[in-house]
C-alpha cells in the first residue's frame, strides 16, 4: 500500500510539474508512470493505478469524467498483456510501446470527447497531438531507468509472489 501511494504522489507531482513547467502541449508523465507501475508490479494492480490516476486527471480537467480514466487503464492492460509476451524488454521495445500507447491515449481522449462532451476537434492541428507524444516519449527516455523492471521483480512476478 506504501509503494501505491507513494506513485500515486508520483502522479500528482507530475501533473503539478506539467501544470508549472509546460504552457501548450505538455508531455503526459502520469502515462509514463501508468506503464512503470504495471510493468513493475502487474495488469491488476496496473489497472487499479491506471484507474486512480485517470481520476486524478479527470478531477483536475473539470470536463467529464472518465476519459483518462479508460485511456490509462488500457495502456496498463496492453503494456503488461505486450510485455507478458515479449521475450526481451529494451529501450527500443520501450520507445515503441510508448509511443503507440501515447498515439493510443490520445485518440481515446479525444473520442471520448467527442462522444460524451460533444466537443470538436476538426480544427486542431495535428502537430499538438504529434508534439504531445514526442514529448512524451522523450520523458519515457529519460525515465527509462525507471520503466525496465528489475530482475527479482520479474522473479517475483514469474513465481506469483
Amino acid at each position: 500500500m506504501k509503494k501505491f501511494l507513494f506513485y500515486l504522489f508520483l502522479a500528482y507531482a507530475a501533473l503539478t510539474m506539467q501544470s508549472l513547467f509546460f504552457r501548450g502541449t505538455r508531455p503526459d508523465i502520469v502515462l509514463v508512470l501508468v506503464c512503470v507501475y504495471s510493468l513493475k508490479f502487474g495488469q491488476v494492480k496496473g489497472i487499479v493505478y491506471a484507474t486512480a490516476t485517470g481520476l486524478l486527471l479527470d478531477t483536475a480537467g473539470g470536463l467529464i469524467l472518465g476519459t483518462h480514466i479508460i485511456s490509462k487503464s488500457v495502456a496498463a492492460v496492453l503494456i503488461t498483456s505486450i510485455r507478458d509476451n515479449l521475450i526481451q524488454w529494451n529501450m527500443y521495445v520501450n520507445t515503441v510501446m510508448i509511443l503507440i500507447l501515447s498515439v493510443i491515449d490520445i485518440l481515446l481522449v479525444y473520442t471520448c470527447f467527442k462522444f460524451f462532451a460533444k466537443a470538436s476537434f476538426e480544427n486542431m492541428p495535428w502537430t499538438i497531438m504529434l508534439t504531445q507524444v514526442i514529448y512524451t516519449v522523450a520523458a519515457s527516455v529519460i525515465l527509462y531507468r525507471l520503466l525496465k523492471p528489475q530482475e527479482e521483480e520479474a522473479l517475483i512476478k514469474s513465481e506469483g509472489y
